[in-house]
């Protein structure tokens, strides 16, 4: 109770601080507003051409950082994630002023997404070594499209050229983006009873999705919800600098190529989609080339002896370490979509009146 009481107390102060912030930012651009119309009036070319406008169109380029949570995470909750994975985007966006707190924001952005079970699951850890053992791994490159709305927190109800010096925001929207799961071939793996088999792929990566690893299908391209957070700074007359986190919420959950249950491997159409199916007999990391199965070994969870093995619709023996790998056991968890992380810094470059503007249209 004591803890909550603080976390009030904490939550009422930031919001009286940024009440405050904003307060002494409107009576500041009051008096500049009052005071400096005929330095306004100086500026020439296409300085002038907005410096007036209350609506103003701009430019962006960003560097981002992507961070991945699904199945391929070291645990099962929703915000489990290894920091060394997080992996490095470029975008590009455009925006539209279209009043005193509002704006629209369309953007193109390209990020790679990755994980893998053996770097990320801890084999000491009851809670991890499951993934552990399974020993899949996946990266997966980004290319979004995407429309969102944009509120900022204070107000600026003046022209571009007096916008406010500082300003926290929200937004959220829509997206639609391309994705293709691939996953790293290993040197060496096990499919049937006293076999190793040395795949001619060793060492590609190769699209998971062509290989219908999970006896499903899904598409290339999918929507997401976009929604976060972010700080805005002017930098200059014509330059803003902005720093935000966005949260993507998915409707599919195959950005890893991991949702449901291992199914028969005699009903995959090849030994790679086999091999790529279930890779926890494998006894290296096919990224690291680390040996993998000491940790299994030491494992009281883990059972590498005395190998099981079925008969799979194709007539054939299939081993399988106890609890992977055979039609049914548990691959992934499709109650949950996937979902990805940005961290984003944006360099916005105002560049002109908003086309709204000479329509007519002007804001409240």
């Amino acid at each position: 109770m004591h803890k909550i009481y603080k976390l009030t107390c904490i939550v009422f102060i930031l919001l009286f601080a940024l009440a405050q912030e904003a307060d002494a930012q409107d009576r500041r651009r009051k008096r500049q507003y009052r005071n400096q119309n005929s330095r306004v009036s100086q500026f020439r070319g296409s300085k002038l051409a907005f410096a007036n406008a209350k609506q103003y169109i701009t430019l962006g380029a960003s560097i981002n950082a992507l961070n991945y949570f699904g199945d391929i995470a070291p645990k099962s909750g929703i915000l489990s994630t290894d920091i060394s994975y997080t992996r490095p985007g470029i975008g590009i966006s455009s925006s539209v002023r279209l009043g005193s707190t509002i704006s629209l924001r369309a953007g193109f952005m390209y990020g790679r997404l990755s994980s893998n079970d053996y770097e990320v699951a801890d084999p000491g850890d009851d809670q991890a070594i499951y993934r552990y053992a399974r020993n899949l791994q996946f990266r997966n490159d980004i290319k979004e499209l995407s429309i969102v709305g944009v509120y900022d927190i204070f107000a600026n109800p003046y022209s571009v050229i007096m916008r406010l010096n500082f300003t926290p925001y929200i937004f959220a929207g829509v997206s639609a983006f391309h994705h293709n799961p691939k996953g790293l071939v290993p040197s060496e793996a096990v499919l049937h009873p006293g076999e190793t088999l040395v795949p001619p792929q060793a060492g590609e990566w190769v699209s998971l999705k062509d290989l219908r690893t999970e006896g499903k299908s899904y598409s290339n391209f999918n929507f997401s919800i976009p929604v976060g957070a972010g700080v805005r700074f002017r930098v200059s007359q014509v330059l803003d600098l902005e720093a935000e986190v966005g949260y993507r919420f998915l409707f599919t959950d195959y950005l890893d190529d991991v949702s449901t249950d291992y199914v028969d491997k005699g009903t995959l159409g090849s030994d790679l989609a086999k091999i790529m199916s279930d890779r926890s007999l494998e006894p290296v990391d096919a990224i690291s080339g680390e040996n993998r199965f000491d940790a299994l070994v030491d494992s009281e969870f883990i059972n590498t002896n005395n190998l099981p093995a079925y008969t799979g619709a194709d007539g054939q023996e299939y081993v399988h370490l106890r609890g992977y790998g055979q039609p049914g056991a548990k691959r992934g968890d499709p109650n949950d979509s996937d979902i990805f992380i940005t961290t984003t810094i944006r360099a916005v470059f105002m560049i002109g009146p908003s086309p709204f503007t000479r329509s007519g249209f002007r804001p409240r």
